[in-house]
């Protein structure tokens, strides 16, 4: 399948339903709604990757930056921004060493990434050095405290690469260390169902067709059985927000 053929899919993808991850979808979800971005605001957003999440705020009115270490990310997510007619600017760059200033933006998103640095401190120092005073940055990061077997908890360390799961607490802990504080915090992927496929997804990670209807069909119901049925203190994805220390309220 050639470029153009590739970009015109990831269009309609992005146009229907944003992203084939059915995580994904209920995250971002949830990170749209606590941003609260809005017209004139910078965000930043942190290993933005191919940009779906970066454009959704940009629809908003926001003045987006993303940035990934992964330069076919970049192009990825620039092609689809001109497809899309969605303004936004891509750049590389390393989430440990930021290319912006101090005090750049109003608000920085980071959607399971931190999981991923090896220096998660240094990374979050970094986001509270680019934040402006009074600024926020919401983060989700890989939880894995619902309940899930040590063999399935390995298997996905190993094919996501991730140095560090965390609880509410580890996860607070690191952030202090970076100067910021924890405001509110919230577990996602939380009952029976979004667990069930979580699993699958780990099981069966090499199939393309299952997680598009998942994530078409079936996020109304994860959406369900997460607020009637989900656990309040473990998930598979923890979401934060988070200001600077000397600025906390």
């Amino acid at each position: 399948m050639n470029q153009p053929v590739k970009d015109h899919i990831r269009h309609i993808i992005y146009r229907t339903m944003c992203t084939t991850a059915f995580a994904r979808r209920i995250e971002w979800r949830k990170m749209l709604a606590w941003l609260d971005s809005r017209k004139g605001e910078k965000v930043l957003d942190i290993a933005c990757g191919a940009g779906e999440l970066s454009l959704k705020i940009a629809e908003r009115g926001g003045e987006v930056y993303g940035i990934d270490i992964s330069e076919e990310a970049i192009q990825s997510a620039r092609r689809l921004a001109i497809r899309a007619k969605i303004r936004a600017e891509f750049r590389t760059g390393d989430a440990e060493r930021l290319p912006f200033p101090d005090a750049s933006f109003d608000k920085i998103i980071c959607s399971s990434s931190l999981e991923h640095f090896k220096n998660d401190v240094l990374a979050l120092g970094e986001m509270r050095r680019v934040l402006k005073p009074h600024g926020k940055a919401i983060l989700t990061v890989d939880s894995l405290t619902y309940p899930i077997s040590p063999e399935l908890k390995e298997r996905h360390r190993k094919m996501c690469a991730v140095e560090h799961y965390y609880t509410r607490r580890e996860l607070e802990k690191s952030l202090n260390a970076a100067g910021l504080k924890m405001g509110r915090s919230e577990y996602l992927l939380t009952s029976f169902l979004t667990s069930f496929f979580f699993k699958r997804w780990i099981k069966n990670n090499r199939s393309r067709v299952e997680p598009l209807f998942v994530a078409l069909l079936g996020h109304p119901l994860f959406l369900v059985s997460d607020r009637l049925f989900g656990a309040r203190d473990a998930g598979y994805t923890l979401i934060a927000e988070a200001v600077k220390a000397d600025q906390a309220a």
